[in-house]
């Protein structure tokens, strides 16, 4: 019998040592899941970060693109208005040297014109004065 409450004392420590390994096992794999859980958790917020980096990142090329369009669009803009620019430019040179020329053309006629009247004024005299001369005479 002695034999037999000794089997039961250390069938007893033998259970004891079981329960206790179980539950520290109970606790690891508690923590364990929890740990897992935390990490699911984390990679889901990884992912969620991910897709909205790439979202922006994707909304960065697109506005990108686009300035770069408009970038396009207003160089050749640009670059119209300098042409546009040059012809005026060009239009305006025409125009001084056409100005000059009449300009030119207006001082040789005033000339010719103001000594025409010159020479005319003096004929007149000279023919009121032989006109004045020959009434005297008579």
């Amino acid at each position: 019998m002695e034999e037999y409450l000794a089997n039961m004392k250390t069938l007893r420590s033998y259970m004891s040592d079981l329960e206790e390994e179980a539950t520290k096992r109970s606790a690891e794999e508690q923590r364990q899941r929890t740990a897992i859980d935390a990490h699911g958790a984390d990679l889901a917020q990884v992912r969620a970060q991910t897709k909205q980096a790439s979202e922006e990142a994707e909304q960065l090329l697109k506005t990108r693109a686009q300035v770069r369009v408009e970038m396009s669009e207003k160089q050749c803009r640009i670059a119209a208005l300098e042409i546009e620019c040059t012809t005026l430019k060009q239009t305006l040179e025409l125009l001084h040297q056409e100005i000059a020329t009449a300009s030119s053309k207006l001082n040789e006629k005033r000339l010719f014109y103001t000594k025409t009247i010159e020479s005319l004024t003096v004929k007149l005299q000279e023919q009121q004065d032989w006109l004045g001369a020959f009434k005297l005479k008579f």
